[in-house]
C-alpha cells in the first residue's frame, strides 16, 4: 500500500534512470489508498462530490501525466506500473498496452470471466462494466503507469466519479463476478505469470537491500 503521490515520484525516479540505462526495466506491483486521478485529458465535472465530501470519505484527488481522463484507486485493486524501455520494444507503444489488457484477460479467462477490450475506450470490461483501468505515458521512451485491476475493491466507492468520464458506467471485479470473497493475493501471481509470458520478460523480486541501496537510494 502505498500513496498515489508517492508511487508517482518514485515512477519520475525510476523512468529517469531507466533512461539513463543506470537501472534495468522494473515492474512496480502495488495497491494505492481512495485517491481520484485526472490525466492528461481529465475534466473535474468528471468527478461527481465536491471537496468536503471528498475530505470526509478520506479520498485525495491528484494530477498525474498519464493518458486518459479520470480513475479511482483503492484497496483491493492490483496495482501495476511497468517502468519498461520501448526503445528496445521497437517502440510498440499500441502492442505494449494491448499486451497489458491481455494479461488481464487471460486472467479473468482463468475464473472463467469473459473479458474483453473496447475499441472506443481502453481497459478491460466485462458487460459493459469496468474490470479494468488503463492509463500510459511515455516519458523519453520509458513507459509509465499502467493497468488498475480490480480484483476485491468496494464498488460502491467508484460512484464518485465518472469512470474513464464516461456517464453511467460502472466498475466490477473479480469477487462480484465470482460472488464470493477474493484476495488480491490470489490473484496476483497469475497475473504476473501472464504478464511475464506475453512480454516474454522474467520476473525477478527484488529483496529490501536491493530496494533500498539501488532503485531508492
Amino acid at each position: 500500500m502505498i500513496e498515489y503521490k508517492q508511487a508517482y515520484d518514485l515512477q519520475v525516479r525510476l523512468a529517469d534512470l531507466r533512461y539513463k540505462k543506470e537501472i534495468e526495466d522494473v515492474l512496480l506491483v502495488l495497491e494505492h489508498p481512495p485517491t481520484i486521478t485526472l490525466g492528461k485529458f481529465g475534466k473535474i465535472q468528471n468527478v461527481l462530490v465536491g471537496e468536503e465530501e471528498l475530505s470526509r470519505l478520506g479520498i485525495e484527488v491528484c494530477l498525474t501525466n498519464r493518458g486518459g481522463d479520470v480513475s479511482y484507486h483503492c484497496p483491493g485493486q492490483l496495482v501495476v506500473y511497468p517502468i519498461m524501455d520501448m526503445r528496445v520494444r521497437g517502440g510498440e507503444l499500441r502492442r505494449f498496452m494491448q499486451d497489458l489488457e491481455k494479461a488481464v484477460i487471460e486472467t479473468a479467462n482463468y475464473f472463467d470471466i469473459a473479458a474483453e477490450t473496447w475499441k472506443e475506450h481502453p481497459g478491460v470490461w466485462v458487460g459493459g462494466k469496468q474490470l479494468a483501468a488503463i492509463g500510459l505515458h511515455f516519458m523519453r521512451g520509458i513507459s509509465m503507469h499502467g493497468i488498475a485491476f480490480n480484483i476485491n475493491p468496494p464498488l460502491d466507492d467508484f460512484k464518485v466519479i465518472n469512470l474513464c468520464g464516461l456517464p453511467g458506467k460502472e466498475a466490477t471485479s473479480i469477487a462480484h463476478l465470482l460472488n464470493r470473497n477474493i484476495d488480491t493475493n490470489d490473484v496476483k501471481p497469475l497475473f504476473l505469470d501472464n504478464l511475464s509470458r506475453i512480454l516474454c520478460i522474467k520476473l525477478e523480486k527484488l529483496t529490501n537491500t536491493q530496494i533500498r541501496g539501488g532503485i531508492l537510494g
